[in-house]
């Protein structure tokens, strides 16, 4: 799902992103590896502003896709909330 997210954001914001993500000495692979780093990327070299962004536009992607709002916003966090997704998208009744 998140790289169905990603590349939703278009052709101009993703390369914007992978240009900085390259200017620091990473990989925009690393993203899909770790997707909660794509917060700390953006915010670092784009803003806070920019990143919340992010958030909301992935948050409003997930929702349409029957997930949870609240695991939804924590999923790009951190690690532990993108286990917590990842398990969710497992089994969405246990969250029930």
């Amino acid at each position: 799902m998140f790289q169905d997210f990603y590349y939703s954001l278009g052709v101009p914001f993703t390369s914007v992103i992978e240009y900085k993500i390259r200017r620091r000495g990473g990989s925009p692979w690393e993203v899909f590896e770790k997707p909660w780093l794509l917060l700390r990327y953006v915010e670092v070299e784009m803003g806070q502003h920019t990143a919340e962004l992010i958030s909301m536009l992935f948050v409003d992607f997930a929702v349409r896709r029957g997930v949870d709002p609240r695991v939804a916003a924590e999923a790009l966090r951190g690690p532990e909330g993108w286990r917590r997704f990842v398990e969710y998208l497992r089994n969405p009744a246990a969250w029930s």
